[in-house]
Formats: C-alpha cells, sequence, structure tokens
C-alpha cells in the first residue's frame, strides 16, 4: 500500500520506487503487461500517480510504452546488457577513484551490512537480499563528493539488477557465492587502497556480467 497521505508528487515516486524493485526481483517478469487499473487497485491509489509512475519508469528504459496496447516490462537482451555493462564499468571505476576514505563509524556500519548480507544469503532470503545489497553499494558509492556520478552509477545499476533476476541466489560454498561476499570491499577501504578497491569491484562486476550474458545466450535472447 501506498501512503497517499503523502503530497501528490510523491506518490508516483512511491510507486515507481515499488515497481523498480518488483522488476529488479523478477516479480514482474519481462514482457508482462502492467494494467493501470490493476495497479491502482494494488497500491489503493488513482490511476493518475501510476500513469505518471509508470512514464517514469518508461522514461528509465524500465517499462516499455505502447500508446496502443498499454504499458509492459521492458523485455531483456544480449545487446543492451553487454551496453550496460560496459557502461557500468566506465562510470564506477571513475566514481570509486573519488571516494573520501570513510571514519571508523562508516567501516562497522558496512561490515554489519556485509555480515547480514552473508546471513540473507544463508537464509536464501532473496528479496531483503536484493535490497540490502543495493543499499550497501550506494553507501559505498556515496563516499564520493562526485553526486552526479552517484546518479548515474546507480541509475546503470538498476538497469542492470533487472537481469539479476535470471540468477539463482547461491547459498552454499562456490564461486558465484565467493564473488557475492562484501567484506574485500570494506578491507580494501580500510587500507585505504583504491587499486585493491577497484579490482574487488571489477571482478564482481564482471563475474555479475559473465553469468548474466551466457545466460542470455543460452535462452537466445
Amino acid at each position: 500500500m501506498i501512503d497517499t497521505d503523502k503530497s501528490s508528487s510523491g506518490v508516483p515516486a512511491k510507486i515507481a520506487n515499488e515497481l523498480r524493485s518488483m522488476v529488479s526481483r523478477g516479480t514482474l517478469s519481462p514482457g508482462m503487461r502492467l494494467g493501470q487499473n490493476e495497479l491502482a487497485e494494488q497500491f489503493q491509489a488513482s490511476r493518475v500517480p501510476v500513469r505518471e509512475a509508470l512514464k517514469l519508469l518508461s522514461s528509465e528504459g524500465i517499462i516499455e510504452h505502447d500508446p496502443n496496447r498499454g504499458f509492459f516490462v521492458a523485455r531483456l537482451s544480449h545487446d543492451e546488457a553487454e551496453q550496460l555493462f560496459t557502461l557500468r564499468h566506465l562510470v564506477e571505476d571513475e566514481l570509486l577513484r573519488t571516494v573520501k576514505w570513510p571514519g571508523a563509524d562508516a567501516l562497522d556500519d558496512l561490515t554489519r551490512r556485509a555480515d547480514e548480507l552473508e546471513q540473507l544469503l544463508n537464509e536464501g532470503n532473496r528479496s531483503l537480499w536484493w535490497e540490502r545489497h543495493r543499499e550497501f553499494h550506494k553507501a559505498i558509492f556515496n563516499l564520493s563528493p562526485k553526486k552526479t556520478m552517484v546518479r548515474e552509477a546507480l541509475r546503470l545499476w538498476m538497469l542492470t539488477d533487472r537481469y539479476r533476476a535470471l540468477l539463482p541466489l547461491p547459498r552454499g560454498a562456490s564461486e558465484e557465492r565467493r564473488v557475492l561476499s562484501k567484506h574485500e570491499f570494506v578491507d580494501a577501504l580500510k587500507a585505504k587502497d583504491v587499486t585493491k578497491l577497484l579490482s574487488v569491484r571489477r571482478v564482481r562486476r564482471e563475474a555479475f556480467e559473465r553469468l548474466v550474458l551466457e545466460t542470455l545466450e543460452v535462452r537466445g535472447l
């Protein structure tokens, strides 16, 4: 349920955030039609903020709009994924070079977040893991004063994260599980080692990219 007691301008953003999360988790699958009446009922809101939310997501590339058929979750493609990951490599590497080294409190917070992510993987809690995973990286990105780049990095993250729904969430020991661990990020930040930070991020991003592209190829997408 969306709190419609907030300003009308905030309701579309809240609905868009919910839909964005549902697409990324795979709750709303690629190609699915998004009926405005059904969404209005689901979010207990009028059609106006629902339509505004859908238009916003359409501008981001998450939703496709056909004037004659309505709104649909954007389909996935190998070509799009390749381009998005190329952009992520460029933007995130430049962004991480500008981070300000965190103090003890911030490092403790990141360690707590990393521990929580491990626990969520053990539990197989995909929904909450996805949310906390994004928050962890957002906290690292926000160590940079380059907020325009932070916004762009998060936008690209969101566009590629919807591909994550194609992949299983590893629970046991495996290479996929190892690259999801966040403690090496914290170690690099503690050491104030930008070379290590860039390397840790790139290894994990490339592993995700490889799994996504292989899966898309197998599915003929």
